[in-house]
């Protein structure tokens, strides 16, 4: 643990600076869209609205697809407000010191802000499939690519193809439509050997998943198929986080007292260890067999 260390605390005070100037510009403008664009049949667009940034993904099709895709508070842009983005740095139950991350979709770059700051000597590898939407991150959220966070435009299930086998300690997966479904060649089993693949030993798959309908246990089978341990944790909305590793289940009191130990090393400004209760082991293969 090294949360006094005193080149971390001047590099991320330093950090915090340097995203705080790069929102100036949203802090001073008035309440208004402040960007828009088409994009394969949608509208992304960025407004402001009493101190928030919202990034949307409109249907132009539709009336009724608006997806908030990220949401930033300016006067604190290091909180994360969507709860199961929140719940996604459970991750760090598993793996507290990751060397390399994978982030895929970005939206606003929230979750990749936040790992980037915390995590200070992680490196971290994005890819968002929408130019659009890499625009507004760079150009409103503050996002800001850099010698240890890389960026690219494209699909997740080709940028993992193209990595090396295990390459990453942690997959972060936040792959939505406007329609608040993933698309269906990032559900198969093929994707999630493909992502096995490329974790190290012992490595983690951390995935915002919808939880609408009936089907959600028959949507993990295909985890369970390629993971020996899979943890689900339920947010404030309609999706929750897949958690699967090779690794063997750990008990709830151990869970909880790494939260803790993670909370004391990071101190996130939101409420991290209170998630550790949402969390529940899954056995969809035992479930699909019976």
């Amino acid at each position: 643990m090294n949360s006094d260390n005193p080149a971390k605390i001047a590099w991320q005070a330093s950090n915090r600076a340097a995203l705080a100037a790069r929102l100036d510009f949203a802090r001073t403008a008035e309440d208004d869209t402040l960007f828009t664009e088409e994009w394969n049949g949608h509208f992304v667009a960025v407004t402001k609205e009493e101190g928030t940034l919202r990034l949307w993904l409109i249907d132009q099709s539709a009336d009724d697809t608006d997806w908030v895709q990220s949401i930033l508070r300016l006067d604190d842009p290091l909180w994360l407000p969507m709860s199961y983005t929140q719940a996604m740095l459970l991750a760090l139950l598993w793996q507290p010191t990751p060397q390399r991350i994978f982030v895929s979709g970005l939206g606003g770059g929230g979750l990749a802000t936040v790992l980037h700051h915390y995590l200070w000597q992680s490196h971290l590898d994005c890819v968002e499939l929408s130019p659009p939407v890499v625009a507004a991150a760079i150009g409103c959220f503050g996002f800001a690519p850099d010698e240890r966070m890389s960026l690219t435009t494209g699909d997740a299930l080709i940028a993992l193809a193209a990595a090396p086998p295990g390459s990453y300690d942690i997959l972060f997966l936040d792959l939505f439509f406007d329609n608040g479904e993933t698309p269906a060649h990032l559900l198969t089993e093929d994707f999630f050997r493909l992502c096995h693949s490329r974790l190290r030993a012992d490595g983690l798959l951390t995935m915002n998943l919808g939880a609408k309908g009936s089907d959600f246990a028959q949507r993990l089978t295909p985890i369970a198929a390629h993971f020996a341990t899979v943890y689900t944790c339920r947010g404030h909305g309609s999706t929750q986080v897949v958690f699967a590793t090779d690794r063997p289940p750990l008990a709830p009191f151990a869970l909880t007292q790494q939260a803790i130990a993670v909370q004391q090393e990071h101190r996130f400004a939101f409420p991290y260890i209170t998630w550790v209760a949402r969390l529940v082991q899954q056995r969809p293969a035992a479930e699909s067999a019976s």
